[in-house]
């Protein structure tokens, strides 16, 4: 009886003993407290991870806007005098659906603002030109009169086109100048 006694005594004082003094307790807090370390880190390592990932695919668009600015361009580059009325509205239809499309997702970005409204407003003056050159009877059109006054017009898309272009092709390189430190 003494000797059960006796070891519930020890299993008292074992209880008055404080919890840290047992092995068991730091041995848990160190691997908790690892972990959250490492938890840590790795939600900064996937942070980052995501923000390039974003770059990269902004990085995608930009170059698939550039080839197709770049067809634009091509399209533009290859008027001839002899463009009918018909052929120059199909054109213009067309440049400013595609150069919408591509521009939209661009329009606040501060870098670019200014050369999409530059476009904007080549588009709206080429709209004005082919107006001012719409015949009357589309038989009876003046040879080259469709290209005369549409030709300025075009050439002011095609430069803004080629501003835009470089203004995308110089947000896909990387010129180091994040990387000099100011002195």
């Amino acid at each position: 009886m003494q000797s059960d006694l006796q070891s519930i005594l020890n299993r008292i004082n074992a209880l008055d003993t404080p919890f840290w003094k047992d092995g068991g307790f730091w041995i848990t807090l160190i691997i908790g407290v690892g972990s959250l370390v490492f938890s840590i880190l790795a939600f900064v390592e996937a942070r980052k991870a995501k923000h390039a990932a974003t770059a990269a695919g902004r990085t995608v668009k930009i170059q698939t806007v550039t080839i197709e600015l770049t067809e634009i361009a091509q399209k533009l580059d290859r008027l001839q005098p002899e463009l009918l009325y018909s052929e120059a509205r199909d054109l213009l239809s067309e440049i400013q659906r595609r150069l919408r499309r591509l521009m939209a997702p661009f329009a606040k970005d501060p870098e670019l603002k200014e050369a999409v409204v530059a476009v904007l407003q080549a588009l709206q003056t080429a709209q004005s030109s082919l107006k001012a050159v719409r015949p009357s009877d589309p038989k009876n059109e003046a040879p080259n009169a469709v290209y005369y006054g549409t030709q300025e017009a075009f050439d002011t898309i095609n430069n803004c086109v080629a501003d835009l272009l470089g203004l995308f092709e110089k947000q896909t390189l990387d010129f180091g100048e994040n990387d000099v430190e100011s002195q």
